[in-house]
């Protein structure tokens, strides 16, 4: 499998999502999938100081890595990506400097490390202040705790604003952006759940890729939907995108998911596009790396124009 070049990190093209690992994803199955995608090449691992709350109590994500980590011993050959920010059973949310060095020793424990490869404002706080933020993550950093840093469901501006403050303070700035994307474009006219977490817009695209910062997608294979359209969330438009993509996928013989991965993995060939990481998860090995497929499947610059101007 082919790396991506991140600062001095060498990534896979793919993100493994952690998020339901110890809690909806037993540990068994969890530890399988694990092997299975570095095995297959991979090394990207992402979780959060808050997985899953909502099935348990936000620590088991984490605590399932570190168990794995501990007992398989390649620390060395894995990245891992956690974050900070987000509410866990009425605690833990925002990006004040007592808050971020809290879970960040919180997320060291439980995972078993010593250093976070990439460390995740998890969503915006625009209650405090963002030199309070940048400030506490940046002392992260230099103490060896974190070696680099993401913004995760922040608007553009934000990000802007955060990496003039950086530089112009001489803190560590953001580097690498996560984002819901996927194939499918989404309906606007109702606001997302949280209010920072919108699906990439064509700006954001064209933002990252002037600022030569990475996409890590999330929701990038729609829950399934691409195999299954009776999993296909209501907000994505069900319009000529997706039979162009499920055309292809059949003159192809190949799995509409792994097409979409491809297609992402792929994205950055094209004018306006930054490097795209799809990040997705299974609680089954062998529909991982049916999906995990997508990194190996070509694609003409003909097939990609195809894909993108459905």
């Amino acid at each position: 499998m082919k790396t991506i070049k991140f600062n001095d990190l060498q990534l896979s093209p793919v993100c493994l999502g952690a998020m339901n690992f110890g809690t909806t994803t037993s540990e068994a199955d969890a530890f399988n999938v694990l092997d299975a995608f570095i095995d297959a090449g991979g090394n990207f691992i992402d979780t959060s100081n808050n997985y899953a709350h909502w099935a348990g109590t936000g620590d088991e994500s984490e605590t399932c890595l570190g168990k794995w980590l501990a007992s398989r011993k390649i620390r060395d050959k894995v990245v891992i990506a956690t974050k900070v920010g987000f509410d866990r059973h009425g605690e833990g949310a925002g990006l004040k400097a007592a808050q971020i060095e809290y879970w960040c020793n919180e997320s060291l424990r439980k995972l078993g490390i010593d250093t976070i490869d990439l460390y995740y404002a998890h969503t915006d706080d625009a209650d405090t202040p963002q030199e309070e933020t940048m400030a506490a993550f940046d002392k992260l950093v230099k103490a060896g705790k974190v070696r680099y840093l993401g913004a995760s469901n922040y608007d553009t501006w934000r990000i802007a604003d955060a990496n003039a403050l950086a530089k112009e303070q001489h803190l560590t700035p953001f580097t690498i952006n996560q984002q819901r994307f996927t194939f499918l474009a989404e309906r606007t006219e109702k606001p997302p759940k949280y209010i920072f977490n919108e699906y990439t817009s064509r700006e954001r695209l064209r933002f990252l890729k002037n600022r030569n910062m990475p996409l890590v997608a999330y929701s990038s294979l729609a829950k399934g939907g691409y195999s299954d359209p009776n999993r296909l969330p209501s907000s994505y438009l069900f319009d000529d995108r997706w039979h162009v993509l499920q055309e292809m996928a059949k003159a192809k013989g190949v799995d509409p998911s792994a097409l979409v991965v491809a297609w992402m993995t792929n994205l950055h060939r094209l004018p306006a596009f930054p490097q795209v990481i799809p990040l997705f998860a299974s609680s089954s090995v062998e529909h991982f790396l049916s999906n995990l497929h997508g990194v190996d499947i070509p694609l003409s610059d003909e097939e990609m124009q195809t894909l993108t101007q459905a």
